[in-house]
């Protein structure tokens, strides 16, 4: 009777257990992430994403999916009329391109058919038109900013080169983002007594004339998150001209120092998912986005390339060298 008994309840736990992982693999939701592009950037975003979720328990295969796709400029398939099609619980969109073609989608579709979207790394989500303001976002879409103010990073400058006073940039004028940052300089240089010049490019043709025009008319060089500009070959352009003429380059991100700008600030990519992930967890337990406040970033990345500061004759203080995040030598 006894091994009858064991046998009985070995079999019922089993039956138990089969049911409720049934259970929990049929209801495990669906999250599916966007990205605009691909590359390091958007690497890091996606790695503090799902490390947060999985410290916060969330299990792939297990009690969640992830689906990842990329924009595509020849898609055999529109990437979010496939992802829609999937009806995910949170969509989760990387960069701008990505959460505006999420956008442009929701435009023609009822609410009900509309899955709560967490955007990361977009510079202004108001000015975008995503959420209705930094307090509450009002829409389906909720997320974290890619907000640094230029003032930050025009003050890093000045102290590594105090004789600066013009700064110069490209820009594509076709892009919203670009064109909002721009401002913003405008704005933040103003009451300190520089000068931005900034010039178009809505080409990658187009960077060398625009070099050409900024040569003897500034003191540095601030590379923003322009999609023409900070692609690869036209940021070794612009790094190739801030050596010729003796210019120090400030730009957004550590990558670019690597490859030889002489300092970036700019937001942690990691954090910038680890923050999407906190939303992205409260809206799988059935939080309102339109309740939810703008995330801004909570830590900043300082990296300085010490190879160039010598090319420009420029002594980085021992006070800035140990703050920053990291310092390249070679």
């Amino acid at each position: 009777m006894q091994i009858g008994k064991s046998l009985w309840t070995g079999m019922w736990m089993g039956l138990v257990w089969s049911i409720g992982t049934g259970a929990a693999f049929a209801e495990r939701p669906l999250v599916a992430i966007l990205q605009s592009g691909e590359g390091s950037l958007y690497e890091q975003a996606l790695s503090g994403l799902t490390g947060e979720l999985t410290q916060r328990g969330y299990r792939a295969g297990v009690n969640i999916e992830y689906l990842t796709l990329t924009l595509n400029p020849r898609p055999r398939e529109d990437p979010v009329e496939a992802i829609l099609r999937r009806q995910p619980k949170v969509i989760v969109a990387v960069g701008t391109d990505a959460t505006r073609a999420l956008q442009q989608h929701y435009r023609q579709l009822p609410p009900e058919r509309q899955p709560p979207v967490v955007f990361l790394m977009v510079l202004d989500p108001v000015a975008e038109g995503l959420i209705e303001s930094a307090k509450f976002s009002g829409t389906r879409f909720a997320g974290v900013a890619l907000t640094v103010r230029p003032q930050r990073q025009f003050q890093l400058l000045q102290d590594l080169a105090p004789g600066i006073r013009r700064i110069g940039a490209l820009y594509n004028p076709d892009d919203a983002t670009s064109r909002r940052l721009i401002e913003q300089a405008r704005e933040d240089t103003r009451p300190h007594g520089l000068e931005l010049i900034a010039l178009e490019a809505r080409t990658a043709q187009d960077i060398p004339r625009a070099l050409s025009d900024l040569a003897g008319k500034i003191d540095a060089l601030w590379l923003i998150p322009d999609p023409v500009c900070a692609a690869p070959q036209p940021f070794e352009q612009i790094a190739a001209f801030a050596i010729q003429h003796k210019l120090p380059l400030i730009a957004f991100a550590e990558t670019y120092v690597k490859r030889g700008a002489l300092v970036a600030v700019g937001v942690d990519f990691t954090d910038q998912g680890v923050a999407a992930a906190e939303l992205v967890d409260q809206l799988l337990h059935g939080a309102d986005p339109a309740a939810m406040p703008l995330l801004t970033p909570r830590r900043l990345r300082t990296a300085y390339n010490l190879k160039i500061a010598h090319q420009l004759g420029i002594t980085i203080p021992s006070t800035l060298l140990n703050l920053a995040d990291r310092v390249y030598e070679q």
